[in-house]
């Protein structure tokens, strides 16, 4: 009969972790051996994984990916407001503040992009804006804080949130204060003759006016307006 004289190495890929076996164990997936004749596994490192058993090497992540765990199997895409744009990365680049990101797997800043007009974004690593609150309005890109949005003036008016601009309050009307959603109807006995203004005027002698919102009062005499 013959004798065994040798025993063999385990294979790269592979290990063999007690004496006396007939046969060799496969890496499990996340972990990985480039060398032969080992009695264990290496884990795939922060920024890398390994997807299947048996393996001799581990992978980088991808850009778009990070793992920050060691012994993965796969890796994390890009949360929204984040970004990763080199391979083999254990974490993500939160979007500076001022901008914002809506997507998963982004690769660059560049997929970071500015506050609207009437929004804002005051914290780093933000997935959506702001809008800036009705009374207020913010005509600028890449705004990064809520003292960016603008009260309205007397005379103007912003009704809607997220706005660009203010509106003016039209002929009949007229708003005093800063801040403000609507503008006021001129009183009975008051007129607004111009845009944007901030206050009514009272009709004068001989003139009268029984309605709200007027633009002009009516000659008493010629019961006209």
């Amino acid at each position: 009969m013959t004798s065994q004289t040798s025993c063999n190495d385990a294979d790269a890929g592979y290990f063999v972790a007690q004496t006396g076996q007939l046969v060799q164990s496969a890496c499990s997936p996340g972990t990985y051996q480039p060398a032969t004749g080992q009695s264990s596994c290496l884990s795939a490192d922060a920024g890398y994984f390994v997807q299947t058993s048996g393996s001799t090497a581990q992978t980088q992540c991808v850009v778009g990916t990070y793992q920050p765990i060691t012994g993965r199997t796969s890796c994390n895409q890009a949360s929204p407001g984040h970004y990763v744009d080199q391979t083999g990365q254990s974490s993500q680049t939160a979007c500076l503040i001022g901008t914002f990101n809506p997507n998963y797997g982004s690769v660059s800043s560049a997929d970071c992009v500015n506050a609207n007009p009437g929004h804002y974004v005051d914290q780093p690593g933000q997935a959506s804006e702001t809008p800036c609150t009705s009374g207020t309005y913010n005509p600028s890109f890449g705004a990064s804080s809520i003292s960016s949005c603008i009260d309205s003036e007397p005379g103007y008016f912003v009704s809607l949130s997220g706005q660009s601009s203010q509106s003016i309050c039209g002929l009949g009307t007229y708003q005093p204060s800063t801040g403000q959603t609507s503008c006021l109807d001129a009183s009975p006995g008051y007129f607004v003759d111009n845009f944007g203004q901030s206050m009514q005027i009272e009709c004068g002698l001989g003139t009268y006016q029984p309605l709200s919102g007027p633009s002009s009062c009516t000659d008493a005499s010629e019961g006209r307006y």
